[in-house]
């Protein structure tokens, strides 16, 4: 089976699976490898996994032959190197050179051994009309656009291009809502607090407890999973939390994050270990899941289920990462979805719309926690809370307050 033109070579399936026979950069021939994604044991079966997996081991590759090369040679693959190698130290402690990774593949698959000077306005229309085609936000594609015009931009500053090739690119304008095919995103609204409990019935402790202190806190995810004891002061009623790394830090803003007492509670039980730890260990979950399950086990455990020093256990960090926790939870809400299936087909009954739990993520726990405070004690009391410099920004997190609306029209008709 041919790719669709997003990567080079033949995707082609295996078993079942799917491989990717192609000559990658360096290489002498063709080679053909399974495409097993991140953190899986085998090659995918889902098509546009295999074809996402492909692209970054194209990315990759090719961000590696450059760097054994050592110097610029004025194509675009070397313009990328060099430009990711200052964005890693310019934006320290900044999800920055992640993002620029991502805005680039497109343009490396497409454009990589074409001369960085000679591309031009219509070369990027084709790279964004491939981020139009992978069904990319709106907004997310004139994002990653603005972080291709920058890196332009930068090498027009360093005189590796000339000045004007940024200045054509310059000309091409970002998607507008309503004429464009681009897909748009859909706004992120609070999460009901009913949903979230009921997820939380599927979760470790660990992860319920994160959870429930997002929700308290309005905590950023990032912020949370990186949580240490020696970054909190508990020696006053209310607990304050300053996060080593946080959005705004390198703006000189300073964030504080103040723990009550039911934080405190859902806290305390993590505190326990060295101050330089984090507080929230995948570690820690898994084996208490596994002390779990082995109390429940009605038969012997097996030598083959006691060693965990094979090649292909899995590994687990000292942290969550804001993906790693987010996954945890779209694990728990398919877990009890089924739980209502199966209970509803064991009473012979349909599931009902409203005993399945829809899709959230931990961001709109953020939201949820705005529309509380603003409710309770004002959008400035919602915007010290959240760590916005602005009023505008909180708005945008604290929905209005639905109950209130219908208890005013009843009043005032």
């Amino acid at each position: 089976m041919r790719g669709k033109g997003r990567v080079p070579g033949c995707i082609f399936i295996n078993n079942g699976r799917y491989w990717w026979r192609v000559k990658l950069p360096d290489e002498k021939k063709l080679r053909a490898r399974p495409l097993i994604p991140t953190g899986g044991r085998y090659a995918t079966n889902d098509r546009d996994v295999a074809e996402q997996v492909a692209a970054d081991l194209y990315h990759k590759a090719v961000i590696k032959s450059e760097g054994r090369r050592g110097k610029y040679t004025g194509r675009i693959d070397s313009l990328v190197k060099t430009y990711l190698s200052f964005a890693k130290d310019y934006y320290r402690e900044s999800k920055e050179p992640e993002r620029i990774r991502l805005a680039v593949k497109p343009l490396l698959l497409k454009y990589g051994r074409k001369k960085a000077e000679l591309f031009g306005p219509l070369d990027l229309k084709k790279v964004r009309q491939t981020m139009i085609d992978r069904r990319l936000a709106r907004r997310t594609i004139n994002q990653r656009i603005g972080n291709i015009k920058r890196m332009f931009k930068w090498a027009a500053s360093e005189q590796l291009i000339p000045a004007s090739t940024y200045h054509a690119l310059t000309t091409v304008d970002g998607l507008r809502r309503g004429r464009t095919e681009a897909r748009e995103s859909k706004r992120v609204e609070a999460v009901p607090e009913v949903y979230v409990r009921k997820t939380m019935r599927f979760l470790s402790r660990t992860v319920a407890a994160m959870v429930e202190l997002q929700m308290l806190t309005g905590m950023r995810s990032g912020e949370l999973c990186q949580m240490r004891p020696c970054d909190i002061d508990t020696s006053g009623k209310i607990w304050l939390y300053r996060p080593q790394h946080h959005k705004t830090a390198h703006h000189g803003h300073k964030r504080v994050v103040p723990i009550g007492p039911r934080g405190q509670e859902i806290l305390q039980p993590f505190l326990a270990r060295r101050l330089d730890a984090h507080c929230f260990s995948p570690a820690e979950a898994q084996a208490e899941r596994n002390a779990k399950k082995r109390r429940r086990r009605q038969t012997k455990v097996q030598p083959s289920q006691i060693d965990r020093s094979r090649p292909d256990a899995r590994q687990l960090g000292d942290r969550y990462e804001s993906h790693t926790y987010r996954r945890a939870i779209d694990y728990a809400i398919k877990k009890a979805n089924k739980a209502a299936e199966k209970t509803a087909e064991e009473k012979g009954e349909e599931v009902k719309q409203t005993d399945l739990i829809p899709y959230w993520h931990p961001h709109q726990l953020r939201h949820t926690a705005a529309t509380v405070i603003r409710r309770e004690m004002g959008l400035d009391a919602a915007r010290a809370l959240l760590g916005h410099r602005s009023l505008g920004i909180t708005d945008t997190y604290a929905e209005l307050d639905k109950a209130l609306a219908v208890e005013a029209a009843r009043k005032l008709g």
